[in-house]
């Protein structure tokens, strides 16, 4: 059964959305550095946000990049 969602994750899932509605594209690093959260508290989010639809990920090498999916990607369009 999986975990109910607490305000407080959904008070850090707002805030990496908004850094990726403001940055565009980021590094796993520098959104851990941002949000000010451990590596696994931040990916843990991350992997939600992407099973949800709401963001991709790009890989560049060893480096993963997150960016928010865009209205007609959702849609297939």
């Amino acid at each position: 059964m999986p975990r109910q969602t607490t305000s407080r994750v959904k008070e850090r899932r707002n805030k990496i959305i908004e850094l990726l509605k403001k940055h565009g594209e980021l590094p796993t690093v520098t959104i851990v550095e941002e949000v000010g959260l451990t590596h696994s508290q931040t990916f843990y989010i991350l992997r939600q946000l992407l099973r949800e639809g709401v963001i991709e990920e790009v890989k560049r090498g060893k480096v993963a990049y997150w960016r928010l999916v865009s209205e007609g990607e959702k849609h297939g369009w």
